[in-house]
């Protein structure tokens, strides 16, 4: 074995200085691998799709990651609708019949009942800001039964208000008349 190993060496030594001082000719590849019967062609051009194959995988990757990563939160509507179906309804359903109402309040706006219209206006934004610290904590996982009940209960308040400012300006309104028929006799 030893003697192997060192014909071997012996050899290697000897062509030390002869190899490696040459380059081999142009088209040296391929005509070595047409010699062994590989197609020199496929392999150059595997080697030219992966740079692009590889691009687009990457750019895939990045645009499916921004999705999930900077998707816009749900609103606090969509997140109520989602743990209560039917709170998102009722809600929506007294939100529409506080806004008719607030319409018709704004309609009977005269000088001797805006400052009462304003009060009230001022008193239901502070019950819509009660609401939305309700929402928060029914999605944040507080008591769903007792924030629901307090929701509606909100809502009721709110209604509630507006009808009796509605009642007080018709007695403004009667009263204004009744003076306005005294003062004509």
């Amino acid at each position: 074995m030893k003697e192997k190993d060192n014909t071997l060496e012996s050899l290697f030594g000897e062509l030390r200085g002869a190899m490696d001082h040459m380059e081999p000719s142009e088209g040296h590849r391929e005509r070595f691998k047409q010699r062994l019967g590989e197609p020199a062609a496929p392999k150059t051009r595997r080697q030219n799709l992966w740079g692009p194959l590889a691009l687009a995988a990457s750019f895939a990757l990045l645009i499916t990651a921004s999705v999930f990563l900077f998707r816009p939160d749900a609103s606090m509507e969509e997140q109520v609708a989602e743990i209560s179906p039917e709170a998102s309804r009722t809600s929506y359903y007294f939100a529409n019949l506080v806004r008719q109402q607030v319409g018709e309040l704004e309609a009977l706006s005269s000088p001797e009942t805006r400052p009462l219209i304003d009060d009230a206006l001022r008193q239901l934004g502070q019950l819509e800001a009660d609401y939305g610290k309700l929402e928060s904590d029914l999605v944040s996982g507080g008591n769903s039964k007792l924030i629901l009940s307090a929701m509606i209960n909100n809502f009721q308040t709110r209604i509630d208000l507006l009808q009796e400012v509605m009642q007080q300006i018709e007695q403004i309104k009667q009263f204004k008349n009744a003076n306005d028929e005294t003062n004509t006799l």
